[in-house]
């Protein structure tokens, strides 16, 4: 028999219940627990509940009695920081001193488990389509404000969210997760999709919207749009109307808001006249003489097809003038890090002070279409057997981590899993390639490497406008599609001209080293 109820405490500050409440409650019959039913939770959780009320215990908690009060006072104090779950929910510590036996459990309202209004069919047609989107919405209304504030994530379990009779949506578990960057979220948005069959057609797309509003909302970063939907390309769903259920969620996710449903206009471009080479460029850096140098070399060599690994702007003291000749080029361009740094204002954290002092220099110095220009750049590219991206395969932004010795296996793992056979980057400055041939794995440094008798392989050209392996010159590379050869380059330019020209603006004397092949 319980002997003591004690209170921790509400998350809205006063608790409405008393002690006798909770002895009512520990008085009925424990409410079982299974997956899909009304209450699903963890092994040793014990559920006693009314029409109006409903007690938790924690029973794989064992603890002495001033243990479990300081577990509960965390767990409160959490909750009340987190906001996310009804303010009415209290935290107590029952011990029956006779059998030795300390419960932690919470009390609160009888909320509606989400998953029991939109899954049953039954009571499916009860609730609106707009109700059930709302329900949607709420849920990952908190789910993103823990997110993007504190780096938690929620379990997105729809059984983890409650409703009250007035339609407001709470959080019902207590735990708490580490945020992931949206692989979860992909996950559990796929399980929606396939579980809930009123989901489909323009409902997936008005859900799309909802989350595209939401992201922007909470990260303020539209990046964050592309993450989600490129984690959503691993996502399986078994059946056509759920894989069309699928895209249109995805096309909605994408799509800014009031965009023209009319294509924009694209200037016409002549046809490529060589298929077989395939020019490699990455991190131009705001350095137009090299880049020049590099541009010229290509187009006498009749290469008029390619690819820039992202970073077209910082470092250097040319980003307006980067910007306009690689638009006037028919050359495929992505977003990396300084250029989304630029593009957003947010070039403080992530960066280093040299590189946020350039972006800062910067900012004034580039125009807001060229800004929306470099936000738009897309953060990966796949063509048949290969994929680009400015950083790793493995990051889910695609332009912040790096393929270097420490992870580069993982990389070609997710090559591997994708089917992809290459994979061309930039972000790391050093030309090579990392190379899988029979599981082996290895780091290829030459002027020419041949991919045919290899699997996977990572491939870096070098960098245009800042080298980082002290050989100083606008590095980039060529591919040949016929025989699967790379070939690098490293043309000079007058690199003590373009460091005078820094002078005049007292760019740090960091950049002027690397320029020079001296670090």
């Amino acid at each position: 028999m319980i002997e003591k109820i004690i209170l921790i405490g509400a998350v809205g500050g006063k608790s409405p219940y008393q002690e006798a409440e909770i002895r009512r409650l520990l008085a009925m019959q424990v409410t079982s627990l299974a997956h899909g039913k009304s209450f699903t939770g963890r092994v040793g959780t014990q559920i006693y509940t009314d029409e109006k009320h409903l007690v938790k215990i924690r029973g794989e908690l064992k603890l002495d009695a001033h243990s479990a009060q300081r577990w509960a006072a965390q767990a409160l104090a959490k909750e009340q920081d987190y906001k996310v779950h009804h303010p009415d929910k209290t935290w107590f510590v029952a011990i029956d001193e006779s059998q030795n036996l300390v419960l932690i459990g919470n009390i609160c309202p009888h909320l509606k488990p989400v998953h029991t209004i939109i899954q049953r069919n039954a009571e499916v047609e009860a609730v609106s389509v707009s109700q059930r989107l709302d329900y949607l919405r709420q849920a990952f209304m908190l789910y993103f404000r823990l997110a993007s504030q504190l780096n938690i994530r929620l379990d997105e379990g729809l059984s983890n969210f409650g409703v009250t009779a007035d339609n407001c949506l709470y959080y019902l578990d207590d735990d708490f997760y580490g945020w992931d960057r949206f692989i979860s979220c992909a996950h559990m948005i796929g399980v929606y999709i396939r579980s809930l069959s009123w989901l489909r057609n323009d409902v997936a797309s008005e859900f799309g919207t909802i989350i595209h509003e939401l992201i922007i909302d909470h990260f303020n970063d539209s990046q964050y749009l592309t993450v989600l939907a490129e984690q959503m390309r691993d996502v399986f769903m078994p059946a056509a109307e759920q894989q069309a259920a699928l895209s249109a969620f995805v096309t909605t996710l994408k799509t800014k808001p009031n965009a023209s449903t009319k294509p924009a206009p694209v200037a016409p471009k002549a046809k490529p006249k060589n298929t077989r080479y395939f020019a490699l460029l990455a991190d131009v850096h705001g350095n137009l003489p090299a880049l020049e140098v590099a541009l010229d070399f290509l187009k006498k060599e009749g290469i008029d097809q390619g690819i820039v690994l992202g970073d077209v702007v910082g470092y250097g003291p040319h980003p307006t003038e980067c910007i306009k000749r690689l638009q006037d080029s028919q050359f495929i361009v992505l977003k990396g890090n300084h250029d989304h740094g630029l593009a957003s204002g947010n070039f403080t954290k992530g960066f280093s002070s040299t590189a946020s002092w350039v972006l800062k220099w910067s900012q004034d110095r580039v125009s807001d279409e060229d800004k929306e220009w470099l936000l738009d750049l897309p953060s990966v590219w796949y063509e048949d057997n290969w994929m680009a991206v400015h950083g790793a395969p493995i990051d889910p932004t695609f332009f912040n981590a790096y393929v270097y010795e420490m992870t580069y296996h993982d990389n070609l793992d997710v090559l591997a899993r994708k089917s992809v056979s290459y994979c061309f980057h930039g972000h790391t400055h050093q030309p090579g390639a990392y190379l899988r041939k029979n599981i082996r794995d290895q780091n290829h440094k030459a002027q020419e490497i041949d991919l045919k008798n290899y699997e996977h392989a990572l491939i870096c050209p070098g960098s245009i406008g800042q080298p980082r392996n002290r050989q100083p010159g606008s590095q980039f590379a060529i591919y040949d599609r016929q025989e699967q050869k790379l070939t690098y380059h490293c043309l000079p330019y007058d690199v003590e001209a373009l460091i005078k020209e820094m002078s005049v603006d007292d760019f740090p004397n960091t950049l002027v080293k690397l320029l020079r092949g001296e670090m």
